[in-house]
């Protein structure tokens, strides 16, 4: 990455935080920064991100966030990877506020940065806002602000193409107060795999993450596939039900999901399925997870389904750091 040259240190507001993949990403970035606030309301989620930052303040539901308060600090940076609702529904539109997004969860960032007014906003979203029914709500996304003050560019990008082995495809929203440098470009340049799924695995998982022979036999009943026979550890996609030859992972998704699984080399004639273990859920969302000093800590008290939840629905921390240097090597 870039060295950025030195700067104010920039005060971040992180909306919607999950496990603080902005934080976690912004430490990567090189970026100078102080986490002011974060906005979260999921219990497990709060555990986890206190657990790893305990002295940054939780404003709470974002809805009751009152910008105008001595409780909201100012900020410079806005991140947030929003959850995107339909911002109206046919036969039941409730005048131009509910068109506009005001009353949903994007309305409230804009309500609140349109007070703050800060800098930079930084947002997340899945790569169908684009398309479909869904681009009507984007271009409202874009609309409401440039209303507010802000130039904004966007781009999906992949995590594989930045040096993690999982096809995670992710638009990006990226606003400033003001007018950006005329050469801004959002997009930063690709990066080499840091290596291929394999050596994102653990060396050895847990005899509990295994399917038993009689399971996987029952799965090649139902997929109508052959014996699980691989030189390497590679993913199955049990939603398409194939082996992804690419040695890439697919989009990392909350367990409940069930749709991802390691197929391993055979052992004494017998096929080898398993789960994927928590380090490797993270390890595949950019972070360092070597078993002694992982980046990211996990609270006791949280099972399997509860931090790889986090995991599914959080930021490609790798990538965010790449991203984050990126912007502000061409801003500072």
């Amino acid at each position: 990455m870039h060295r950025l040259p030195r700067h104010n240190i920039i005060r971040v507001f992180e909306g919607f935080a999950g496990y603080g993949g902005a934080t976690f990403g912004l430490r990567r970035s090189g970026v100078r920064h102080r986490v002011v606030g974060y906005s979260e309301v999921d219990e497990d989620a709060i555990e986890l991100y206190h657990y790893n930052f305990p002295n940054v303040r939780n404003l709470g539901d974002i809805t009751q966030i009152d910008p105008n308060s001595r409780r909201c600090p100012d900020f410079d940076l806005f991140t947030g990877g929003f959850p995107c609702q339909p911002f109206s529904t046919v036969g039941k539109r409730q005048g131009q506020d509910d068109e506009r997004g005001r009353g949903t969860l994007f309305g409230d960032i804009i309500r609140i940065c349109e007070v703050k007014q800060p800098q930079y906003i930084l947002l997340e979203n899945v790569k169908g806002l684009l398309t479909g029914k869904m681009r009507a709500t984007f271009d409202i996304i874009l609309e409401e602000l440039h209303r507010i003050g802000y130039d904004t560019r966007y781009a999906v990008l992949n995590s594989k193409d930045y040096g993690i082995p999982q096809t995670r495809e992710r638009l990006w929203i990226f606003g400033y107060l003001g007018q950006l440098p005329e050469k801004f470009n959002l997009v930063p340049p690709e990066e080499p795999l840091q290596g291929y799924l394999a050596d994102f695995l653990d060396p050895n998982p847990s005899p509990d993450l295994y399917k038993t022979q009689r399971q996987i036999a029952r799965i090649h009943e139902i997929h109508h596939n052959d014996i699980f026979d691989v030189d390497e550890p590679l993913c199955y996609d049990i939603y398409n039900r194939k082996i992804r030859y690419d040695r890439i992972c697919m989009t990392v998704t909350p367990p409940e999901h069930n749709v991802i699984r390691i197929i391993e080399p055979m052992q004494n004639g017998e096929e080898r399925f398993r789960k994927l273990s928590l380090d490797e859920h993270f390890r595949l969302m950019g972070f360092h997870m070597d078993g002694i000093n992982n980046e990211i800590l996990f609270p006791p008290t949280q099972n399997y389904t509860k931090l790889g939840r986090r995991a599914g629905n959080g930021w490609d921390v790798n990538l965010v750091g790449i991203l984050l240097n990126h912007i502000f090597f061409q801003l500072l």
